[in-house]
Formats: structure tokens, C-alpha cells, sequence
């Protein structure tokens, strides 16, 4: 089952009920949906390197799809330079008569610049006129012509001459013309249907002989892995896998066991062969194949074969000690592979419900992983960073760190906070690899949201978005107002619900937990972010898992900050309208969700005397409904003055 974000991301907000997709978090998914193999064709590729049959030249792929299209470019091409392109036409019909198999045209003269083409097409007409020929007249004659008048037809020939033998059974001769090709490609000759990158493939496939075939099989792979041409890599592959299913292993060699170690490990014959065989090159793979079948005894014999420095040997002892609880020293093996991968790419990862993972971000990933389980947070966060996994960073960021080590941790970083549109975040966050940059950035935003909620707005403000920190500076100056006692009450009241009011309609922006509970990665529509936010490490990190928790520790608890200042703004107020007003707005903050909370502030209200607001609240048992006025000071940020929030609640029942 594939995590889709495709569809979170056209979504209207009505439609956010199915939830979104998040991607796996190696916190937790780690032990469930992490799997890890052999780069099969990667190890071929070394094992070719180690038997020295790796072909390292890199031939082209061909710019034409068909060798009729190939004919009718080159043909115009050479006729343009020799000045003779009306000759184009003519040729054109004679070559699709050709290759619609009609033998009896006349000759078709050219300049002898241009002759190779005509040549070439003969030599076909022959083949289709007498099936024995094994090696036409005219490729002969082509073949004879200068090198400068030969340079597009040569690979073409020594190619099919190839195919001939090998189809007669001389695959000595075959071998020699299809190496001739390639040679060719060497010397400078044009091969535009990637002929010479094609024989690999050919002249593995033509082999008879199953030493032959595994021999030549792992050359080709090792080729097509070497310069990526996945089709023709997966076509070779798959039949080697089926000649190695054929070997009798009782009379293998070193080669063909060595491959037979990468397909069949499984195989009893196969496992009965090794204990008589020398010590093979691959042994860290059969570790591996031991290790992965569960057979630990048989995966420490081989083990003890390898070598210190192998890449895969290291990553084979680290999840051996990760295994058997030994974590020190799986984290010391795992930063050894992490020095070696840079040039070996001897594993492959992938995550069951996204797409592949970097094999250097899944190594991070992992590391992180154990540092997480020593209780390591600091170096467990900059894993987390290096494996591009936002979820799992903002995890240990927000909940894991003493304040003031990640103050120091961000105060690294090369990039800060941006303002950004909704759409863009969400794109980003629901990678299953974000970038540096833009982890960098929202850890950073992390980091200002928790000192607003430590109540250290001011020393927040570097870390927030400019807009957001422009709202910050106006809810400090908002609060520096209401302590202004040159003021009168009734003003100091209306700035600390000015405060209280962009907290409330701000307070995700301001002091939002990321995940858990605000949840602001999801802008607060879902209580849940797909990462396990309590972790199974060490007892003495629970504390500290409970000392950075919000206050009070409920999902949008600043709703609850902001009710509470709006009460201090209603306790400071001398006049009873403007009390009232604040009063009413601090209870329906919160009454839909924690009504238990909002009856200290519906009491408070109910008892005002000569009061309409509190009349009718007394009258109905809560708060009542509301009004223009009422809703106009319920909602928004902006100040707004004493007499004007007193107006709302003196008025109330008049309109």
C-alpha cells in the first residue's frame, strides 16, 4: 500500500475527513516497514571487477529508434555533404524495397562517397534471396572501402555478421565479429542503433556452453549496470538467475558459485556445495544470505571470513549488534558504513508504504534510530536532518531537547525561517526526504514557537517568519501596554485582550506545537502526524518528554492561554460593561471543547450586576448568543478601545 499525498493535496478542506498520507517515520515504522537487500546487480558488478571482466568502456545508446529511420537521416546527411540530396528520394524508395523483401531491383547508382548504404542494402537483398549465405558479397565489398567512406555502415555489418555465426554456431566467430564491432565504435565509426552497447546483450544470450553463459552473463550485467540501461540490465539478470538454477553445482567454479551465491542461497545442493568449496569472494554476501534466513551460527562462520573493511560485512555487524541489544557498538559500525558508502552501493532500502529512500538518508535514518534508544537526542537530531526526515527531526526538536541545546543546534543553522503559503508547507512536510534547507528552516520555527510557550516571546522573535514575528512584536507590545499604569484600568484592560485576542486567532502560528498536541504540521485538522510520539528509550528521557509538553497539555492549549489573559483583562477592567464583554468572548474561546473550563468564566459573567450581557447569561444558563458588536470583539487581532468593547455588552438585547 503506497502513503498517496496526491490526494491530500487537492483536497478542499471539507474533504480532509479520509485524512492525509503521512510518510513513514523511522521513529516509528523502523522495525515494521524497513527493508533492506542486496543490490544483486551492484554486486555483480563487483564481482566482474574482482574477476577483471568488466568492459569499462561506455558505447552509445543509438539516436535512431529503427534502422529505416537511421538510413533515411544518414543517407541525406552524406548526400547533402557530397551535394548530391536530390539522390535522397530515389534512395529512400529503394531501401523500403529492400527491406520489404523485394530482390530483383536493378542497381541503384551512387557516388562511391555514398556507396556504403547501397552496399549495406545489397548485402541484405543477398541474405533474402539465398538463406545459406553466411556472409555477403557486398558487406565484403563495403567492408574493402576506405575507412572515410565506410563510417556509418561499418558497426552495422560486423553486428549482423555476428548474428550469422552465432546463428550457424560458430560462436567463436560470432564473439570475434561483435568484438570487431565494438572496435569499431573504438576507432570513431558511427553507430547510431547503439549496436556495440546491444552485443553485450547478444553474445550472452548466444552462449551454449552454461560456463560460457554465467561468464559472459556477469559481464554483460556488470556492463549495463556500469552505465545504467535498466531494460537490457533486467533482461540479462533474469536469465541469469535461470542459468544458475541450472548449474550442477557439484562441478561449479569459483565464478559460477560466486553468482550462484547472489540467487540461491536457499538452494539445500547449493548449501551442501559450499562446505566443500574454497573460501569465495563473496563471502560478506553469504553472511548476508545466512543473517537474512535467520541461520545466525552459519552467518558468524562467514562473517569470521570477512574482511574488516568490507562495506557490507559492516553493515552485516551492525545489525547483529543492534540485534543482540549491543547498541554502542551497532552506532560504531553504522558510522564506519557511513564513511564507506560514498563509493559502494552494496545495499538497497526502501520503505513498504512510500516510494525508495536514499540509501545514504535511510543509513542517517537508522542511525538516528539508535541514538534515539541511547537516549543520544542531539546526535539523534542531526541524523534526522541528514536523512531529510522532518517528522522525525521535529519530534526530538520539540520534545526531546533542553531548550537551550537547541537554541545552540539552531543557532548552526544556515537557513532561517520564510514566509510561506499553506499549499507549499504541506508539499513539503509530507516528503519522505525534505530538504536540508527547508528542515533547517521550520526546526527553526520549531525552536520559536516552543519559547513562546516557555514565555520567552521576546527571545523567539529571530526564529519565527518575518510575518509572524511582526504578530509576536505586536502581542509584546501588547502586554508591555496593559503594564503601563500611567493608563488607565479600563485601557490596560483592552491592550491585555488585545494580547489575549492574537493569541487566540494566532496562537498556531505563535506557539503551536508542531506535532503532538496542536499539531500545527497539519495546520491543526488532524490529531495525529504519523510518527509514535512517545519513545522506548532510555526511563530518565520521559521527563524531559513531559517538561517540554505545552501548558495545559491539550490540543490548541493556547485557545486556554488566551481565555486566561482575557479573564486577568476582565479582572483589571473598572467598568462592568467592558468586564463583561471580555468575559464572554473567554468562554465561547473554549466552551465547545472544555465547557467545564469556560463555566468559571460563564459564572464570573452571570453575576455582574446591571449588566444586559449578564442578565441574559444569568437568564439562560450559559452564554448566550451572540451579537454584531459581540462577534466584531469575539474575532480578530487588532486593538480595539475600551468604550467600544464595553458598547457590545451594554448594548446587548437592544438590536
Amino acid at each position: 500500500m503506497k502513503r498517496l499525498f496526491s490526494l491530500f493535496l487537492f483536497c478542499t478542506s471539507s474533504a480532509f475527513a479520509c485524512g492525509p498520507y503521512f510518510p513513514s517515520s523511522y521513529l516509528s515504522d523502523l522495525d515494521s516497514f524497513f527493508i533492506e537487500n542486496i543490490n544483486v546487480t551492484k554486486e555483480l558488478t563487483l564481482l566482474a571487477d574482482e574477476y577483471g571482466i568488466l568492459e569499462q568502456q561506455w558505447y552509445p545508446s543509438g539516436g535512431s529508434a529503427t534502422a529505416a529511420s537511421a538510413d533515411q537521416k544518414e543517407f541525406y546527411q552524406s548526400a547533402n555533404f557530397t551535394n548530391r540530396v536530390e539522390l535522397s528520394y530515389a534512395f529512400d524508395a529503394y531501401a523500403k524495397s529492400i527491406r520489404s523483401g523485394v530482390t530483383n531491383l536493378p542497381s541503384f547508382i551512387v557516388p562511391k562517397e555514398l556507396q556504403e548504404f547501397t552496399l549495406y542494402l545489397k548485402g541484405v537483398s543477398e541474405m533474402n534471396t539465398n538463406r545459406d549465405i553466411t556472409k555477403p558479397n557486398a558487406w565484403e565489398q563495403l567492408l574493402a572501402l576506405p575507412p572515410s567512406n565506410r563510417v556509418h555502415r561499418t558497426t552495422w555489418v560486423y553486428y549482423m555478421l555476428g548474428n550469422i555465426a552465432a546463428q550457424e554456431g560458430d560462436l567463436s566467430a560470432a564473439s570475434e565479429y561483435w568484438n570487431d564491432c565494438r572496435e569499431a565504435v573504438d576507432d570513431g565509426f558511427k553507430d547510431s542503433l547503439g549496436l556495440a552497447r546491444a552485443t553485450f546483450k547478444t553474445e550472452y544470450l548466444a552462449q551454449t556452453n552454461i560456463s560460457e553463459r554465467i561468464l559472459y552473463g556477469v559481464r554483460a550485467i556488470a556492463y549495463y549496470d556500469s552505465i545504467y540501461a535498466p531494460k537490457k540490465l533486467h533482461h540479462c539478470t533474469e536469465h541469469l538467475r535461470k542459468d544458475v538454477e541450472a548449474l550442477d553445482f557439484a562441478n561449479a567454479d569459483q565464478l559460477q558459485l560466486e553468482t550462484a551465491a547472489l540467487f540461491l542461497f536457499g538452494n539445500n545442493a547449493f548449501i551442501s556445495r559450499l562446505k566443500t568449496a574454497p573460501p569465495l569472494k563473496v563471502s560478506p554476501r553469504l553472511a548476508w544470505f545466512a543473517y537474512k534466513s535467520g541461520e545466525a551460527e552459519m552467518a558468524a562462520i562467514y562473517l569470521d571470513q570477512c574482511p574488516e573493511n568490507d562495506a557490507l560485512s559492516i553493515w552485516l555487524r551492525f545489525r547483529v549488534a543492534q540485534r543482540e541489544g549491543k547498541t554502542k557498538r551497532a552506532i560504531t559500525h553504522l558510522q564506519q558504513w557511513l564513511r564507506k558508502i560514498q563509493n559502494d552501493n552494496r545495499v538497497f532500502y526502501e520503505f513498504e508504504y512510500n516510494k525508495d529512500v536514499s540509501q545514504r538518508s535511510a543509513t542517517y535514518g537508522n542511525l538516528g534510530n539508535l541514538f534515539a534508544s541511547e537516549n543520544q537526542m542531539l546526535d539523534a537530531l542531526m541524523c534526522f536532518i541528514q536523512a531529510g526526515s522532518f517528522h522525525d527531526a521535529a519530534l526530538i526538536a520539540e520534545r526531546y531537547l533542553p531548550t537551550e541545546t537547541l537554541i545552540q543546534c539552531v543557532d548552526t543553522f544556515e537557513s532561517r525561517p520564510i514566509d510561506y503559503q499553506p499549499a507549499d508547507y504541506y508539499y513539503e512536510s509530507y516528503k519522505q526526504e525534505s530538504s536540508r534547507e527547508f528542515i533547517e528552516r521550520h526546526i527553526s520555527y520549531l525552536l520559536a514557537r516552543r519559547l513562546f510557550r516557555e514565555d520567552r516571546a521576546e527571545d523567539a522573535l529571530p526564529y519565527y517568519p518575518p510575518a509572524i514575528a511582526k504578530k509576536a512584536k505586536s502581542y509584546l507590545d501588547a502586554l508591555q501596554a496593559s503594564n503601563d499604569f500611567w493608563e488607565t484600568p479600563n485601557t490596560r484592560s483592552a491592550h491585555l485582550f488585545h494580547a489575549a485576542r492574537i493569541l487566540r486567532w494566532k496562537g498556531m502560528e505563535l506557539s503551536g506545537t508542531e506535532l503532538g498536541p496542536d499539531y500545527r504540521i497539519t495546520e491543526g485538522l488532524f490529531d495525529w502526524s504519523g510518527v509514535r510520539e512517545l519513545l522506548p528509550s532510555p526511563a530518565d528521557a520521559f521527563p524531559i518528554h513531559k517538561e517540554t509538553a505545552p501548558s495545559p497539555d491539550i490540543r490548541f492549549h493556547y485557545r486556554h492561554r488566551a481565555a486566561d489573559l482575557a479573564g486577568r483583562a476582565a479582572e483589571l477592567s473598572w467598568n462592568r460593561h467592558q468586564k463583561a464583554a471580555i468575559l464572554w468572548c473567554a468562554g465561547n474561546w473554549i466552551k465547545i471543547k472544555h465547557p467545564n473550563d469556560a463555566d468559571a468564566y460563564y459564572k464570573t459573567l452571570a453575576k455582574i450586576p446591571f449588566q444586559p450581557l449578564a442578565k441574559a447569561t444569568h437568564n439562560k444558563h450559559w452564554f448566550p448568543e451572540s451579537t454584531h458588536l459581540l462577534s466584531y470583539i469575539y474575532r480578530g487581532e487588532d486593538y480595539i478601545e475600551p468604550k467600544m468593547i464595553a458598547k457590545a455588552a451594554k448594548e446587548y438585547g437592544t438590536d
